[in-house]
């Protein structure tokens, strides 16, 4: 186990790992004064090597790029959407062949929010410490409890991953972990994706109509503003201005300068802000969702929901793997959506057909 810092360790590394079938890969990044995450610190191990990257030094982490991007390599990661991100961010595109302990493990019978310390509990009978859990990863140097931390976060993980292998063997379920896997690198990575920003809004589903209305674009505009500064989303306008203006419906530019209590916004900010929503009419960011829910019947969703509650005891995994409710509603309403598509279409798709028809 080491750190590295200078670009002969790093070489030297990369070297040494570039032939391997698979290696363990995480992530440590900042992200409490900017809206984007700033990447830290990138931990690497193989069978027989670990090492912690610091991004922060004066390296070029070409190379290692190459290596996360390998697709012949397989990526063992655990609950990796925030580690797409970042590597989204710095090359703008999402590494291939990713197996996710915590997406795998919801097959075998865990909750699907497992956390890492609890299955290397309970699949290897390793236990770890998590107190660096809201470490500042960008200060330096390093604390030894923190580098302790990092390197647990992935010296036990591709042991992990084979002895969860074994038991999706043995089930018969590879192909649907497989799939659930790739379907990572197909997902929007959750930056300046505005369409559902809007849930994040504490408060926004007490509101009805125009004022929902309002509401989701102020959160659609608080994002996009955000992006653009590089700043937390809630120190431009909180969360509960947001709902205030809203329920107000006064939108001159005046009381929005009143409602609005950051000073980091400029006025000319505020009147972009007054325009938006004046200007921008309601579109697919907005409620979609709940309209397909007014056009199906409630007997229906009962019905396929208790349909998924029964079907996940009977393979031993969590209802919330099958499907939510966002696609309970798709299907219902429209025939399509995950609930079929790949080995979710094998295995319930027409038998929900059957108990909808």
């Amino acid at each position: 186990m080491y750190l590295i810092e200078e670009q002969e360790s790093l070489d030297h590394f990369l070297s040494d790992i570039k032939n391997e079938e698979c290696i363990g890969v995480d992530t440590e990044f900042a992200r409490v004064k900017t809206y984007y995450p700033k990447l830290c610190l990138v931990q690497i191990a193989t069978p027989s090597l670990i090492a912690c990257i610091d991004c922060l030094s004066d390296i070029d982490l070409d190379g290692l790029w190459e290596i996360i991007f390998d697709e012949k390599i397989e990526k063992i990661m655990h609950s990796c959407s925030q580690d797409i991100e970042i590597f989204f961010l710095n090359k703008q595109d999402v590494p291939q062949n990713i197996f996710d302990t915590q997406i795998a493990a919801a097959f075998i019978g865990y909750s699907s929010q497992v956390g890492f310390k609890e299955l290397l509990e309970k699949e290897l009978n390793i236990t770890i410490e998590k107190s660096q859990t809201r470490s500042d990863w960008s200060k330096r140097p390093l604390a030894e409890a923190q580098l302790e931390y990092a390197f647990d976060d992935v010296e036990d993980i591709i042991e992990l991953s084979s002895s969860i292998k074994e038991k999706l063997i043995k089930l018969d379920r590879n192909e649907w972990v497989s799939e659930e896997c790739e379907s990572l690198i197909h997902k929007k990575t959750g930056l300046m994706d505005t369409s559902e920003i809007w849930k994040k809004t504490k408060g926004i589903n007490k509101l009805r109509n125009n004022q929902r209305r309002l509401a989701i674009l102020l959160s659609k505009w608080r994002e996009e503003k955000a992006a653009e500064k590089d700043l937390p989303r809630k120190w431009l306008i909180d969360d509960g201005e947001i709902i205030s203006i809203a329920k107000n419906e006064d939108l001159s530019v005046e009381t929005l300068m009143k409602s609005i209590s950051s000073n980091r916004l400029k006025k000319d900010e505020i009147k972009d802000l007054h325009h938006f929503l004046q200007n921008t009419e309601e579109t697919d960011f907005s409620l979609n969702q709940d309209n397909r829910r007014k056009k199906i019947k409630e007997e229906d969703l009962k019905a396929v929901s208790g349909y998924l509650e029964s079907r996940s005891i009977e393979l031993g995994i969590n209802k919330d793997i099958l499907g939510s409710k966002k696609d309970m509603i798709k299907f219902i309403s429209e025939r399509s959506g995950k609930l079929n598509e790949g080995w979710r279409k094998k295995l319930i798709s027409e038998d929900l057909k059957t108990l909808l028809d």
